[in-house]
């Protein structure tokens, strides 16, 4: 019975670890409008690690408590997070609202991809 007991314990202590370890975390995940940048219109969209700008502009990024580390080929910066915010000195992101039908294909000179295609 000690045997299992102390198995079942091991087998549970990196689990929990784990789950500790997430819960400290903040997600950005989603998508957010761009605001403070040099073209109107960029969405740009978080995933697990990585974020891609309706540009073009793509990289990692990594969260550090209330900051948010962007790297990337064009793109890098620290960032704030402020409540639906990502604030920094080159841009600003505002979580987008789900219920917004804009556009989220604006490329850099404000075009969709459709219009930068001639159709």
């Amino acid at each position: 019975m000690t045997i299992r007991t102390h198995f079942v314990a091991a087998m549970l202590m990196p689990i929990a670890a784990v789950s500790l370890a997430s819960c400290g975390s903040k997600s950005v995940e989603g998508t957010y409008n761009v605001t403070k940048a040099p073209v109107p219109g960029i969405v740009a969209t978080f995933g697990k690690n990585s974020f891609t700008f309706s540009s073009g502009a793509s990289g990692n990024y990594e969260v550090s408590g209330d900051t948010v580390i962007l790297t990337g080929m064009s793109v890098t910066g620290t960032y704030k997070i402020e409540g639906d915010k990502l604030v920094g000195d080159q841009f600003t992101f505002v979580r987008r609202d789900p219920n917004d039908k804009s556009p989220v294909n604006l490329g850099p000179r404000g075009m969709s991809n459709a219009q930068g295609n001639g159709q």
